[in-house]
């Protein structure tokens, strides 16, 4: 009698504890739906613009007077690699910030510095 209770109790929790795998994989659903935000093969609708070194300009400084507060002045250079070097500098050109951006406006690795 011990061996059979025994038994029908590591079977109840064997099965209880398969019904969420069970359940999931009923879900036809979900690997539909899971991609619905992609759109003309772009991840997330990535906007793959070339920016000019003016509107890195523009963009560094509201992101740097968002940032700092007033005050601050933003240096935008092109380098030869086709790359920007942003430099932030206080009211008494002491250099806050300085990190290098390629054309699309992500930073380049390895090139922070504060």
């Amino acid at each position: 009698m011990k061996k059979t209770t025994t038994i029908a109790a590591l079977s109840a929790a064997a099965l209880l504890g398969a019904a969420p795998l069970l359940v999931s994989a009923d879900d036809d659903d979900r690997g539909k739906s899971r991609y619905e935000h992609r759109t003309d093969s772009k991840l997330m609708n990535a906007n793959l613009k070339q920016y000019s070194t003016d509107e890195m300009r523009i963009m560094a400084y509201g992101q740097a007077l968002r940032r700092f507060g007033p005050g601050v002045e933003v240096t935008v250079n092109e380098t030869k690699d086709g790359t920007y070097l942003v430099q932030l500098r206080d009211a008494e050109q002491n250099l806050i910030r300085e990190q290098e951006f390629n054309k699309y406006a992500a930073p380049v690795r390895g090139s922070h510095q504060n």
